[in-house]
Order: structure tokens, then sequence, then C-alpha cells
């Protein structure tokens, strides 16, 4: 793949992306900026906890910043757990925009940390469900706090090569239903590639969390949690207990998942991966190496792994299979990008978030396939094959939206809740705690950890699985 130049996607010389020519006065461009030159100089620090993104993004801030006579300055120290941030905030020196992590948002919005972006968006009559993917946590009790730049469905990677030496059909080869498959054709596939002798694993569907289980819950069209306060976490559901015993069948009976309690299966993921945890920036993963058949994860993958899986074998995605003639129900995550409420430019911090989120920068993300664009006129472009893959399905994850799909939790405590969740559902899958009051006792605990920090539920109305618009 071509990586377009600055020029070419900044100012759209080449017209590599039609649309970006009519940025000059419109989406993409700060609103109301005068020439670079003729404006005060202004620096804006912004605290990252995804530094290669932001070393793919430091040319075009910095064109960005010629324009505008407005300097970026990048801290990528910033982590996920966001406690530089909030210690930052506590001492009055928040940097004047962020990266978010969506669980840890909640508090920092009644603590008063954040801007409110209501009047520029009322100002610029603009609606962000009308051209962007909203990823739910923008808004807060009825205020606009942060601006959605990127989204991250999730979908099903699969071995193509693994499939032809084991026999098992390949969906996207098939006459009728093409592209598409049955949790029971997905089962019986993993069965028929897993050899765990030769560290071969028919499926990867990754550890029991909340957001992992999610898929066999949404697609059948009910929910472990909701954003409900009479029914917050309801583990009582007889689908709930239905995922369960699908994942303890696939991790301790049948064990075709890498991710298994057994010993041979920690030995193996040890193995696969070479002593690193999960996935990281370059792309290392279990599914990269070409042991795994079946891969459940973000499309950020996608382009990670392009260059470390390269040409050592055939591979392409698929969607959450089917379950009882009801199509699979996918993740979504994301995190916007949000202001400091006592940064001394606001107006130039607005500036830059439009800009992120318009269709100038919109526009990079899609044409570099750095992260999927939240604006959805972009998402096909970057949802394009690469020379090397000309015969992959990435359209996968841009249906995921077109489907009943799962979002991310927050409250006060959901960093806590969420991991509560995790622990547990654990222990219930290697037996440690029976299933029905295990299930029955966790949901009693959960619940009694939610907090909203008081008044109505400011999500009111939301129910999981997110339908389609």
């Amino acid at each position: 793949m071509r990586r377009a130049s600055r020029r070419e996607v900044l100012l759209g010389v080449a017209g590599a992306l039609g649309v970006l020519g009519a940025a000059c006065g419109g989406p993409g461009e700060a609103p109301g900026a005068a020439p670079g030159g003729s404006r005060a100089p202004v620096t804006l620090s912004f605290l990252s906890w995804r530094p290669p993104a932001m070393d793919q993004f430091a040319p075009f801030w910095e064109e960005y910043g010629k324009k505008t006579n407005t300097t970026i300055q990048v801290d990528k120290s910033g982590d996920f757990g966001q406690q530089k941030l909030t210690t930052m905030f506590a001492s009055d020196s928040g940097p004047d925009l962020f990266d978010t992590e969506y669980q840890s948002l909640p508090r920092m919005y009644d603590s008063g940390f954040v801007l409110q972006l209501d009047q520029y968006l009322t100002r610029e009559k603009i609606t962000l469900e009308k051209e962007h993917a909203v990823v739910g946590i923008e808004r807060w009790r009825q205020k606009t706090y942060g601006v959605p730049y990127w989204v991250e469905p999730f979908g099903v990677y699969y071995n193509r090569s693994l499939f032809r030496q084991k026999g098992v059909a390949d969906p996207w080869e098939r006459s009728q239903n093409r592209g598409d498959w049955t949790l029971e054709e997905m089962v019986e596939a993993a069965r028929k590639l897993n050899d765990p002798a030769n560290d071969i694993w028919g499926l990867d569907w990754g550890p029991q969390s909340a957001y992992n289980l999610g898929p066999l819950i949404w697609t059948v069209g009910a929910s472990h949690m909701q954003y409900d306060p009479q029914i917050e976490w309801t583990l009582g559901l007889p689908e709930v207990t239905q995922a369960f015993n699908w994942a303890i069948d696939w991790l301790i009976r049948q064990k075709i998942d890498v991710a298994s309690p057994t010993p041979e299966a920690a030995a193996s993921r040890d193995r696969l991966q070479g002593g690193r945890p999960g996935i990281g920036a370059g792309g290392i993963n279990r599914f990269s190496t070409g042991k795994i058949g079946i891969h459940y994860r973000s499309v950020n993958d996608w382009r990670r792994m392009w260059p470390v899986i390269g040409s050592t074998f055939e591979w392409d995605m698929l969607p959450v299979p089917s379950i009882k003639g009801k199509p699979g129900a996918a993740w979504t995550g994301g995190h916007p990008v949000s202001a400091y409420s006592k940064t001394k430019h606001p107006d130039r911090a607005w500036e830059f978030m439009r800009w992120l989120m318009g269709d100038e920068f919109q526009g990079i993300l899609a044409e570099n396939q750095f992260l999927v664009p939240a604006m959805r006129k972009f998402q096909e472009r970057f949802y394009r094959p690469p020379e090397q893959y000309k015969y992959q399905h990435p359209q996968v994850f841009a249906n995921v939206y077109k489907r009943p799909y799962g979002i991310q939790w927050a409250h006060y405590n959901a960093v806590r809740n969420i991991t509560t969740f995790n622990t547990e559902a654990e222990r219930l899958v290697k037996g440690e705690v029976p299933l029905q009051g295990g299930l029955a006792e966790l949901q009693r605990v959960l619940n009694q950890d939610i907090d909203f920090g008081g008044g109505d539920n400011p999500f009111k109305g939301l129910r999981w699985p997110i339908q389609p618009r």
C-alpha cells in the first residue's frame, strides 16, 4: 500500500478523497480560523495513552499547526488507567486536550474536569449522530463532553490456510449465505482444526470477560448488563447461563479454545506468544503466529498484523456467527477526545477537536488506514483490502453497526465492576463455583457496586444490545 503524501491527503490535490477538496471553509476546517500567520500563536498540550497513533498523526498535526498557528504538544506517557490524568486534574494542571478512556469518564464529567461542548455544537449546528458513529459516552446527563474521531468494531479473524489444510469449508466460498456462518459451524470448524499436540488451536475467543461473552448473549437479543437502574446486571437470564455453558464447553470439555485454563493450554499460550502478554502495537498475537484457526478481536488488529503475517499464510475476516437464526452481534469500542474545563484556550481547543472529527482529518485516518474514522462517509475508504490481501473482506467490521451490537459499560465504578465480573467468570468457568448459584451471587455483588453519582441514570432509555439505526 502506498502511503499518500501529506499534500495529497491534506489538500486533496491528487484526488485521493474527493470530499477533501471541500474542506476549506467546511467541516474539516477550524471554524472561523484566520490564516495561521495573522492570529496569535497558541500551544495546546495533548495527553495520550496511544503512542503508536500519536507517531502516525505527528506530520498531519504539525501541518494543522502551521495553518492555524497552533502547536499541538503531545505527551505520549498517559496510561490507559488515567491515573496520571486524574492526578493532573487534582492539582489544577490538566492538559488542554486528552485521549479519554471510556470507563473513567463519568466521574471526571461530574467532577467538572471536562469542558462542555454543547455551545460549540449548537453554534455550528452539529448533531453528532447524524454523520458520526458515536460510542455512547460522548454525553452524560444530557450534556456533551467529548467528540468521536475513531471507532473500534470487533469481528472474527480466521486462518484460510489452516481451513484449507484441514478440509474445513470456507464461508466465503459457499454459494448460499456467502460470508456468514452459524455458531454450530464455527464450533465444528474449531474442532476439526484443533491439534494441541502441535500447538494448533481451533479457537481463540479470548478470556472470559464481560465483553467476550457479550456476543453470545447479545446475538440472541438479551444482555447480561443494562443501563436501567431496575435491571442493571441481569445474570439470572437463561441466555447468560447458555453463554457460560458454551464457554465451559469450548474451554474445559472440548478444549478447543487456547484461552482454556488447562495446563496444556497455558503452556501453549506461552510458546505461541513468546512470553509476550496479548497483542502489542507491533501486531504480535497468537493468531499472527499461524497456529490459531479462529480469533475474535478488534479491527485495530487488522492493520497491525499486515507486516507480521506477511505472506506466511492466508487469512480473512468473518462476522460473529449467527445463533438460532439471529445475526451475530459484536462489540464496538472507541474513545472520544475531550478538553480540560480549565484550559486557557477553550476556543482553540475546540477548533482542534472540530478538525479531528471533520472531513480533513477523517480523510487522513481513512486514506492511511490508521484507525476507523468515526465519520461514517469515510469508513468505506478505510475498509479497502491492501494489495497483499486483495481477497480479504474487511467490510465485516463495517457491518457491525448494521446489526445489533454491544458497547462499553460506564459509571463511577465501571472499571472495578468489570474486573469483578471477569475474575468471577473465570472461577465459574473452571468449576470453582457452581454456575447457577454463582451467577446469582455475582449479580448481587455487581449491582451493589454500581454508582451513577446520584440522580437519574444518565443513560436512561439505553438498552443493550444497541439496535442499528
